[in-house]
């Protein structure tokens, strides 16, 4: 098992002798002696931990967890110790822990009790990520559930946001008449893996593809306007307007209903992560109502209710 990795932000002294400690224990350390470089770092490298000193010279340690805890893009189950060079009050410590750090270690560091604590906070954390796994996933077709399709949304829509770029999410959902095989409302596993292979061939890898059930499928599209969803629903149309031979031998092809939510300037767009993925299921809704398989619906042409 690869060693954990702990991103230390201290001056030159401490940070050589936190590092030392931590490497003597098995863990991989990435150092800094300011704040805005933790801040980056922290962004970047996805650390198992983080210990930061509150005097650094630049940003103080409360507030880079401060900053952290804000961050949407930022993994909250990330431990954050904050050290200090001498004894603090307990108001000190309480306004720290109040911007998102998870222990304060003032000088004398009880090394030993640290040790315990880090071991400790990243066990849980890899339990978390163990838990996500087994929620973000659907068992059926190996794609993002609608909890990790969430997710998803709520990391891309801020990243979006913080860029200024486009975003959509594209709802898809074959005709159900076309398979026989379904029952109670769900395809058959055939089917559903057929669909799943098809979305996963023509979408890009930084497109995340998730399963709602019931046929229907939302793929979140970074970067991508009305223009490219309009692309992305072609391709799959023809992929799909090629008939599948099931184990039974019947063949038959897929007419797609679709719609979709797309977004030039996500920052400009004020849209909540649900939101986005509400509208574009709403507009696959209208798609089925109207019973046309050709047209590629947008959220924004749907008559107002």
């Amino acid at each position: 098992m690869m060693s954990e990795l702990v991103l230390v932000a201290a001056d030159d002294w401490m940070g050589r002798s936190m590092a030392s400690v931590l490497e003597s224990e098995g863990y991989n350390v990435v150092r800094t002696d300011a704040g805005r470089g933790a801040l980056d770092l922290a962004r970047r490298i996805n650390p198992d931990a983080i210990l930061v000193e509150e005097s650094l010279p630049d940003v103080s340690g409360s507030e880079v967890c401060r900053a952290l805890r804000d961050d949407p893009l930022f993994d909250h189950a990330i431990p954050i110790f904050i050290t200090a060079s001498a004894p603090v009050a307990h108001s000190v410590r309480g306004r720290a822990y109040v911007a998102g750090a998870w222990d304060y270690c003032s000088q004398p560091i009880d090394v030993e009790a640290l040790l315990w604590k880090l071991q400790t906070f990243t066990r849980a954390r890899r339990a978390l990520k163990a838990a996500r796994s087994d929620l973000v996933i659907d068992q059926a077709t190996g794609l993002y559930s609608a909890l990790g399709l969430r997710y998803w949304a709520e990391h891309l829509c801020a990243l979006a946001s913080r860029r200024h770029e486009a975003l959509a999410c594209v709802a898809v959902m074959p005709d159900r008449a076309e398979d026989s095989s379904a029952t109670d409302g769900e395809p058959s596993t055939e089917v559903l893996n057929y669909l799943a292979d098809v979305c996963r061939a023509h979408s890009r890898r930084s497109d995340i593809i998730g399963y709602l059930g019931q046929w229907r499928l939302a793929i979140l599209a970074p970067g991508t306007d009305a223009l490219g969803v309009m692309g992305f629903v072609a391709r799959l149309r023809e992929a799909l307007g090629k008939s599948m031979t099931q184990a039974s031998g019947d063949r038959f092809t897929f007419p797609l209903h679709a719609g979709y939510c797309a977004v030039h300037d996500f920052a400009a767009a004020a849209i909540a992560p649900a939101e986005l993925l509400r509208r574009a299921e709403a507009a696959l809704g209208h798609a089925l109502r109207a019973g046309e398989w050709d047209v590629v619906f947008s959220f924004d042409e749907l008559p107002v209710s």
